[in-house]
């Protein structure tokens, strides 16, 4: 048996052992165009390293992201930048900087203000939905209106 017969030989067996996995059950949100990242993320979720949060944007479609426990309401906010961003196939700018300052998260009736809090410290977790929530300005808190002259 020569050298690449041994090769064929092997990716046969590879590729039987592949597809063996690939229909067990508990693999099944697993596709044969799957990356080592998605992979390692599908593991931290089965392990409750990461979660798989939902936001809803009311009338919108609602976006799906998996974090891990140590990510802050910054990182989500900056997941939904960038997910909007190349999802957006308008040619219409975004300016996150105002939608920030009027809008924040919402978790359970709780508004996310603190974009250094850690998500399992706020009690995120598995399946957990964030709204977005509209900002009330507080007494003394909003910008002046200027005066033109």
């Amino acid at each position: 048996m020569t050298e690449k017969d041994k090769d064929n030989a092997f990716e046969q067996q590879l590729k039987k052992k592949l597809e063996t996995l690939l229909k067990d059950e508990l693999l099944s949100d697993i596709t044969t165009s799957t990356t080592i990242e998605q992979v390692n993320t599908l593991i931290d979720i089965e392990k409750g390293h990461a979660y798989r949060i939902t936001i809803d944007r009311g009338p919108l479609k609602s976006l799906s992201f998996v974090v891990s426990q140590g990510t802050s309401v910054r990182d989500i906010k900056r997941l939904i930048q960038t997910t909007l961003s190349h999802t957006n196939n308008t040619s219409r700018k975004i300016s996150w900087k105002y939608i920030w300052q009027s809008h924040c998260l919402l978790f359970n009736g709780q508004r996310l203000l603190n974009d250094s809090a850690v998500v399992s410290q706020l009690g995120i977790s598995q399946g957990s939905i964030l709204r977005f929530s509209k900002l009330a300005f507080e007494k003394g808190k909003h910008r002046r209106a200027r005066r033109i002259r």
